[in-house]
């Protein structure tokens, strides 16, 4: 199991053939997904989304890569465990051929007003 420190980066769906090694940068590299059948139900993607992502800790990161049907529960279960609403993200900068961290902020003009 990870330290307190350690970050943990979940990879959406991790396709074998893709080079994700410096998404490790930001942390160790967990699989939520490694294969889905074709008539998969939404149900149990979430179910096991929610299991996976239990772990889900402030500082994480989400690696979305695969079915964005996959990627939009995973941001949706994330959610589900960040008390803050805000979500870590890695994205692809193409110029510089690495990840860089994004950070969504669902909570953002949800302040009530006085």
């Amino acid at each position: 199991m990870n330290s307190v420190n350690t970050k943990t980066v979940f990879v959406v769906y991790n396709d074998k053939r893709k080079n994700m090694k410096d998404a490790e940068r930001f942390g160790e590299l967990k699989d939520v997904f490694s294969s889905i059948g074709r008539n998969y139900n939404g149900d149990k993607l979430i179910e096991h989304a929610r299991r996976v992502l239990q772990d889900w800790k402030e500082g994480d990161y989400l690696l979305l890569v695969g079915d964005p049907a996959l990627c939009a529960i995973c941001t949706a279960v994330a959610l589900e465990y960040d008390t803050f609403g805000e979500v870590n993200i890695l994205r692809w900068n193409r110029d510089d051929f690495q990840y860089v961290p994004l950070t969504l902020n669902f909570n953002y003009g949800d302040e009530t007003e006085s």
